[in-house]
């Protein structure tokens, strides 16, 4: 404000001034919002900040277009240098830019491909990856950073392998030329002999001739010393006199260069200058100006303009002046009586010094010329002197050179000499030369044969570099957040279209051995880093990252690892939630120590500028801001980021911020520490002498390759020959020497090896067993979200089975104490997980382990068709294979016994030949398998008379399952429990009590929280506060979800975490978001050994999987039934301060209100019977419930005045419109599960049911009936309800008796559905044949071999095509016509696009079609036999496998080919549920009756006529109805319904006739009972509702009660 009014505005107040400020900052300032479309927040943020759109300019920028994508990849490849030879085929690529366009599109190809296989993950609900256009610069980068490293690398190597064999060529020449030439040597020993005698002749005479030469040269130096004295005498003579008139000279020259511009001035205006003066001037100028030939006045004052006038006088040489001049001079000037140097110089300053320096020079001149004999002679006399010093010189250097020869002579001489006593030495050496390189050559003969190939391969290596390292690049930049099998997927994809680019590959590229060295995986391994595949590669890209590593480390291995990899470089520890995370990041970045951050979910926005490496300059320093301050980055800092949850979506500008590195466990090292850990727990020196040869045979690898790189090194870089270097030639031997001693160590231990890989054979089985136990646990993830567990809970339970499995003390067989221990592990994992599942998994469980256990051994495995019949059902016609006569005679067995399921199970057990004696057999003793159909367990009375083979236990178990799923499959749950004890031993299921005292003193630990789920409405905590107070325990509780919750709670855990006191928190599904933050507490606490945390919750899907997989997981379900109902409602709803008030009636209603509430709950049971849908009644809507009939008791009582209340006086209308609409029906949206709950509601709460006797229930017999209890108080409730049985009757909830069947069927569908769901979980085990060969599996094998089989079967049960129906303009006005065009249509398309799948599938079985993410799928949905979602065309039931809808579609096609060769389609009898669309067939037939009778449609209402065969033209014939809740007695006249015991009945053809609403016989079925038709038994699709003849001795309630429907299908 200070600075507005010192700018000048005046007059203003401070609300204006900042009203005008805020004006000026709304104009200037600028904003820009960026958002991620794709992060799963932008929906939330952009709703509740509806300003950011409607007040912004709003500019979208989607991903890079494909065309920009090849773009960018070109501009930054187009340096690159791509040969021809790169491509198979050249064609077309004759040009460099060429090739490099086709570079960039394979990068783009490259990206887009990983960008599908997310797309097809995100489709598939499996989690995925965001991949950005900055992934796509990484690549390009890793790309071009690779490309030069590795030519770098091919060019050395080469250049070494090369030099090495070019050296090794040279020395086998030079030994040949060695072994050659020793006669040689002797002629040219007797040449150099001769040779040594000449040159000392030549010697000889050569020295005389010098002699001579020398002592002429001395002579005449001595005459060149006398003329020199006599020429410098004459000098000295000639300089003196000059001597004497030089001083006058310079005199002059120095008085001239005193003349200033002044005086030449004052001189040159003079018109008339003195005499003297004008004489002086004109001599001078006449002497400077030699050109001038004329002087007068005129001139001189011309000349002395001249700038040049006074130096040229200065520089004047006196030899330059001419006799002519000098003589004029002298003559006219000097001799003249106007010259008086003294009177010139008083009449000017400038004319004296002039004529003075004349007078010098004209003295001088004078002296000269006097001088010139003299100085002639002297010349002379120089030039004698010269020539007779040059005949000095040349004589000397005559003599020099006659020396020089002489010398040359003598180092011949002596060089001859020599060289004839090195040849003797070396043609005595050269033997011993020729020898010792022999021996060395023959000792490299291997290698040189070995590098001959690499040197022919190197051609071949340059010609794939481009597809190696594209394939590199791209596997440092994405591969990293795949698993191992997708890993293959997507590299099988790249090579794919490196392939259809026709770029060259080396075919056998290991990514592994290619990026990385044996040295760097020998230290990796040291460091603990996993020896596995996966292990590798996740360690080649945190060493080759661009952008910082996010490590998804659910095991914690790579943290074990980057601690060991770093433990020299003080690696900094931290995460967000530590409060020194600052100061850990600043310090890791200033002094480049690497940084590894924990638990990251979420980045913190601190971290932004590091992630994007975000530097700036500041003069030499390298800064980076970190949030409102810069610090010096140095260059050496790294950072890894850290997540334990593998199940974490990240969002997408983090995706693009980090390079993934998944670590999740792979079956290949979790089975190697298995083996492990049992090697060293059992043969302890078989696992010492094991490990030590491991490591031996690295460290001999890694020393070899050193060794021969050291050898190529050595040869490739010797200066000139071998033979000449024995330096080399040692070096080259000691090398060679080292090698074979190590081979030989190698040799050895690979001896050893295999003796130590004899008995370690038998540990690989168990291991494998054991590593596939901890993969069925992870899958069991993909049945409840609480079903969650670490490899530390199964090291945990591994280690306790190897260490405590009973009988390994008396047992000394090292065989059978693995068996022993094997079957702990199992016991164990059962023991401690199945307190944590829901009963109904936990017998899914069980199966699956026995499973798992069998397929162990090949003897014991379970027959694989038999469990494919029994999970997913018949792949096929049983009628059209070869067991059809088998299955016809089946039909005239058990007649009246079996029903259409029944009947049809029992013919698809036929399709396995171990079932063909099975109807002969109950042909000859149907009495027995009577008996055994109507036996309470029919599975212990089963004839056992139609076997053929002797099978296992387990298998013969498996077979009787079979046969009870088709007979009896409310049995089927028990003979389950009879096939696991078969295979993991008697009692195994059988879940052992919850003692919580027993859990934490034996199976829980300080650092694991106890989770205790509940069902809403059971609150287990009761269970830690009575343990708590009998053991006198510190027990600190919390209520979770408010802010002051969490408080305490922080509070308490900290404090019991120090004190080792217990901490209890209630309710923490209310608090997902703190539950996070605990978990990373929790992970990185240390706390106290006796301290626990207990965790209570409801079901909730968002708790975090960490903290399960953290915490000990205990389900706890309250019994079920509507006695434990009722015990829970009056123990928690219905307290005494409730229910004892006044009037004594409120108790009694009290009660009703609970009995329904247990009737609501209980027929959730029954889903889909009970209540078509599981509605979420909870104890909420009972307590709604009571405070409603309080509120109406309190109302008619004064506020509970009354004692007692007459019954008429309750106002029942108003309780029962509010339960039924309200509290209870608020939540059902099916208007017949509205009827059912009506009916219980009018049938309970009415004034009868004060009378004694008042029947709860609606029961058919006296014996089902549920008596109303004579009480008035509370207590009197409370002790009826404890004599009742625990296990009620379903009469009792309005359902039939034999409900409870129906109950365990669905129990069965749901643990097969379950168990089949377990199928693709645990890694295959390899099976031991015989003799000790294993036959090979992998957890990754390709399945698409095992379906072919399987795919040949479908397209064979599938026709080719459905023909249509004739199109004419007669059938387009029929609406029946349409509709069944309209099916027709769908069927075709669907058969279309189901037969092109199969298609596709049968290609990539046979490998001649590529595997693309649609075929994956495909495949996976076959694995799992699920029906592919592109095929549910039509609404199918919820657990049809895809076996079964094969068979049912192909039914459907069958019927429409039958409509389409119909002539008269109404008088069709057709199978209502085969329709695609049967609720268009219903609108159809009353459209084409309307049409017909020229009425509304309005004007139509549907009779059903059950098992009526006569058919008008009215009526339209259906059949395949089935009626559950009831059945239909057609001895009537019209038929009705009628009471049965039955689940369902299958009914006969019905007629649907549409009569007109004023007929008589629409009249007469308006009474009738509206009965729902849904389409199949999952009761999730309502179609219509008919309306049926009920008995009239019966009310109608009675049959909405039994939840009365019709079925389609």
């Amino acid at each position: 404000m200070n600075e507005c009014r010192a700018s000048g505005m005046q007059g203003m107040d401070d609300g204006e001034l900042f009203v005008r400020f805020t004006k000026q900052v709304q104009r200037n300032l600028h904003i820009v919002f960026t958002m991620n479309p794709a992060n799963p927040d932008f929906y939330n943020r952009s709703n509740s900040s509806p300003a950011l759109f409607n007040r912004c300019v709003i500019d979208w920028f989607g991903d890079w277009p494909h065309e920009a994508l090849i773009q960018v990849a070109a501009d930054f490849t187009k340096n690159i240098d791509i040969a021809p030879d790169a491509f198979s085929s050249a064609k077309g690529l004759e040009e460099a830019q060429a090739r490099n366009e086709r570079l960039a599109n394979i990068m783009v190809a490259f990206h887009e491909r990983v960008d599908d296989v997310n797309v097809q993950l995100r489709k598939m609900a499996q989690k995925y990856n965001y991949i950005t256009p900055r992934d796509f610069l990484d690549f390009i980068n890793q790309f071009i950073g690779l490309l030069g490293e590795k030519r770098e690398e091919v060019l050395e190597q080469q250049g070494h392998i090369d030099g090495g064999l070019k050296k090794l060529k040279e020395t086998e020449t030079q030994v040949n030329e060695l072994q050659q030439g020793l006669a040689a040597k002797e002629k040219d020993l007797t040449q150099k002999n001769k040779q040594a005698e000449e040159k000392m002749t030549m010697m000889v005479k050569g020295q005389g001739e010098a002699e001579e030469k020398k002592t002429q040269s001395i002579k005449l130096s001595g005459k060149l010393k006398e003329q020199a004295e006599v020429i410098a005498e004459k000098q000295d003579k000639i300089g003196k006199e000059i001597a004497e008139v030089e001083p006058a000279l310079e005199a002059a020259k120095k008085a001239v260069s005193g003349v200033d511009k002044k005086s030449l001035d004052e001189l040159r205006v003079l018109q008339k200058p003195p005499e003297g003066v004008k004489i002086a001037m004109e001599a001078v100028v006449l002497m400077v100006r030699p050109d001038i030939s004329s002087v007068n006045w005129d001139v001189v004052r011309k000349v002395t303009k001249e700038a040049s006038f006074i130096p040229a006088i200065l520089e004047y040489n006196a030899e330059s002046l001419k006799d002519s001049t000098r003589q004029k001079v002298e003559k006219e000037y000097l001799n003249s009586k106007a010259w008086d140097c003294a009177a010139i110089n008083r009449a000017s300053k400038c004319a004296g010094p002039v004529a003075l320096w004349v007078e010098s020079q004209m003295k001088f001149a004078q002296l000269l010329n006097q001088m010139e004999p003299m100085r002639n002679e002297l010349k002379s006399m120089e030039q004698q002197q010269q020539a007779n010093q040059d005949e000095l010189d040349r004589q000397q250097k005559l003599v020099k050179d006659m020396e020089q020869k002489i010398a040359e002579y003598k180092t011949e001489y002596a060089q001859l000499i020599a060289e004839v006593s090195a040849i003797k030495s070396e043609m005595q050496s050269v033997e011993e030369k020729c020898a010792r390189s022999t021996k060395l050559l023959a000792d490299l003969s291997g290698e040189k044969v070995r590098w001959e190939g690499s040197s022919k391969g190197f051609k071949e290596q340059e010609a794939t570099l481009i597809g190696d390292v594209l394939l590199s690049g791209a596997f440092s930049t994405f591969i990293g957040f795949f698993d191992l099998f997708m890993r293959q997927q997507v590299l099988s994809g790249w090579k794919e279209i490196i392939d259809e680019y026709q770029v060259r590959q080396k075919q056998d590229l290991s990514l592994v051995d290619y990026l990385s060295r044996p040295s760097e995986r020998l230290e990796w391994k040291a460091n603990a880093l996993p020896d596995d595949s996966l292990a590798y590669e996740n360690a080649i890209i945190m060493k080759r990252f661009i952008r910082y590593p996010l490590i998804i480390d659910p095991s914690g291995q790579a943290v074990t690892f980057l601690t060991n990899e770093f433990k020299g470089k003080r690696l900094m520890k931290t995460s967000f939630v530590d409060p020194n995370f600052m100061k850990h990041l600043e310090t890791s970045l200033r002094f480049g120590a690497p940084l590894l951050v924990m638990d990251v979910e979420r980045v913190d926005p601190i971290l932004n500028n590091v992630l994007n490496k975000e530097t700036h300059k500041q003069g030499p320093r390298v800064l980076i801001s970190l949030g409102d301050q810069d610090i010096d980055f140095s260059p050496a800092f790294s950072m890894y980021m850290c997540t334990r949850d593998s199940t974490k979506q990240f969002t997408p500008d983090l995706c693009s911020r980090v390079t993934f590195v998944n670590f999740t466990v792979t079956p290949s090292s979790l089975q190697n520490q298995c083996m492990n850990a049992l090697l060293k727990s059992e043969r302890p020196d078989i696992d010492k002498k094991r490990a030590d040869m491991l490591k031996l045979q690295g460290e001999f690898k890694v020393k070899i390759r050193e060794l021969e790189d050291g050898l190529l090194h050595a040869l490739s870089h010797v200066q000139g020959s071998i033979l000449e270097d024995v330096a080399v030639i040692a070096t080259l031997e000691k090398i060679k020497k080292e090698s074979k001693e190590i081979q030989e160590q190698v040799d050895k231990t690979d001896e050893i090896m295999r003796e130590i890989d004899q008995t370690s054979t038998l540990y690989e089985q168990p291991g494998q067993t054991a590593a596939s136990l901890f993969f069925l646990l992870e899958s069991m993830g993909s049945l409840h979200t609480f079903y969650r567990y670490s490899l530390g809970f199964f090291f945990d339970v591994f280690d306790a089975s190897v260490k405590n499995a009973g009988g390994l003390k008396d047992e000394k067989d090292y065989e059978a104490r693995l068996k022993l221990i094997v079957r702990a592990l199992f016991k164990n994992a059962f023991q401690k997980i199945a307190p944590g599942l829901q009963e109904a998994d936990v017998l899914v469980f069980a199966l699956r382990l026995a499973q798992l256990m069998a397929s162990g051994s090949h003897e014991e495995e379970l027959n694989q068709a038999g469990l494919d019949l029994l999970l997913k059902g018949s792949s096929q016609d049983v009628k059209q294979s070869a067991a059809a006569n088998l299955a016809s005679q089946c039909e005239t067995v058990l007649k009246g016994k079996l029903n259409s399921q029944q009947l049809h199970a029992l013919q698809d057990l036929h399709l396995l030949p171990c079932f063909a004696g099975l109807v002969g057999d109950i042909s000859s003793n149907e009495p027995k398998w009577a008996a055994m159909l109507d036996h309470l367990e029919p599975e212990t009375v089963m004839p056992d008379t139609w076997r053929r083979e002797t099978v296992s236990e387990g298998n013969q178990l498996l077979q009787d399952m079979l046969i009870i799923k088709a007979l009896r499959p409310d049995r089927v749950v028990f003979v389950g429990v009879r096939l696991v004890e078969a295979v993991l031993g008697q009692g195994f299921v059988e879940v052992p009590g919850f003692s919580l005292a027993e859990v934490i003193d034996k199976d829980s630990k300080a650092s694991s929280p106890i989770m205790m789920v509940s069902v809403p409405g059971f609150d287990p905590s009761g269970k830690v506060t009575d343990l708590a107070q009998s053991t006198s325990k510190s027990l600190t509780s919390a209520a979770m979800g408010s802010e002051e919750g969490f408080a305490i709670a922080d509070k308490a855990i900290m404090a019991g975490s120090k004190a080792g006191t217990w901490v209890l928190l209630k309710n923490v599904h209310l608090a997902i978001k703190w539950l996070t933050e605990l978990e990373k507490k929790l992970y990185g606490m240390n706390p106290h050994q006796n301290f626990r945390l207990f965790l209570t919750m409801e079901f909730n899907p968002k708790i975090p999987a960490n903290l399960i997989r953290l915490s000990r997981v205990y389900v706890f379900e309250p019994p079920s039934g509507v006695k434990a109902s009722l015990q829970r409602s009056f123990t928690q709803v219905l307290t005494p301060d409730k229910t004892d008030r006044a009037p004594v009636e409120r108790c009694r209603l009290h009660f009703l209100l609970a009995f329904m509430h247990a009737v609501v709950l209980e027929r959730l049971r029954f889903y889909p019977v009970g209540w078509s849908k599981k509605y979420e009644f909870s104890d909420a809507d009972q307590v709604c419930g009571r405070d409603i009939i309080d509120a109406w008791v309190d109302s008619v009582t004064q506020n509970g005045q009354l004692s007692n209340i007459s019954p008429d006086k309750i106002p029942w209308d108003a309780i029962q419109s509010i339960l039924v609409e309200a509290v209870y029906g608020g939540r059902i949206d099916n208007a017949f599960d509205h009827e059912i709950l009506r009916a219980f509601v009018k049938h309970l709460f009415r004034e009868e049911s004060f009378n004694s006797g008042f029947s709860l229930n609606m029961a058919q017999s006296k014996e089902h009936d549920l008596k109303s209890p004579d009480a008035r108080k509370r207590e009197q409730f409370l002790q009826w309800i404890e004599e009742l049985p625990a296990k009620g009757s379903p009469t009792w909830i309005g359902l039939p008796v034999h409900a409870e069947q129906m109950l365990r069927i669905n129990r069965a569908n749901h643990t097969l559905a379950r168990w089949l769901a377990l199928q693709s979980s645990a890694a295959p085990v390899p099976k031991t044949g015989r003799g000790g060969q294993r036959r090979r599996s992998s957890a990754l094998a390709n399945p698409l071999i095992e379906l072919l089989t399987k795919v040949d079967q479908m397209l064979g049960a599938l026709p080719e095509d459905v023909p249509m129906m004739d199109r004419t303009e007669a059938t387009l006005k029929d609406p029946l016509w349409r509709c069944f065009d309209r099916e027709m249509g769908h069927g075709k398309s669907l058969l279309a696009k189901v037969r092109a799948d199969l298609t596709l599938l049968r290609g990539a079985c046979e490998g001649s079609a590529k595997t693309t993410n649609e075929i994956r799928q495909l495949i996976s949905d076959m694995n799992t036999d699920a029906v592919p979602k592109q095929w549910r065309g039509y609404a199918v039931h919820d657990t049809i496998t895809v076996t079964e809808w094969i068979a049912d579609f192909k039914r459907r096609l069958e019927q429409l080919q039958e409509l389409c060769i119909s002539a008269n389609l109404q008088k069709c009898v057709l199978w209502f549920g085969g329709l695609f669309f049967p609720e268009a067939f219903l609108t159809a037939t009353r459209q084409a009756i309307a049409q017909r009778k020229q009425v509304s449609l309005e004007e139509l209402h549907l009779g059903v006529y059950v098992g009526s065969s006569e058919q008008d033209s009215d009526s339209f014939a259906v059949k395949g109805l089935t009626m559950e809740g009831a059945t239909w007695e057609p001895k009537t006249a019209d038929g009705q319904l009628s009471v049965t015991d039955e689940l369902f009945v299958a009914l006969p053809q019905t007629q649907l006739k549409w009569l007109h609403r004023d007929s008589a016989d629409c009249k007469a079925i308006a009474d009738f009972l509206k009965v729902p038709v849904y389409l199949n038994t999952c009761r999730n699709l309502l179609i219509t509702a008919f309306n049926l003849r009920q008995p009239k001795g019966l009310p109608d309630s009675t049959w909405i009660q039994r939840s009365v429907c019709l079925t389609l299908w």
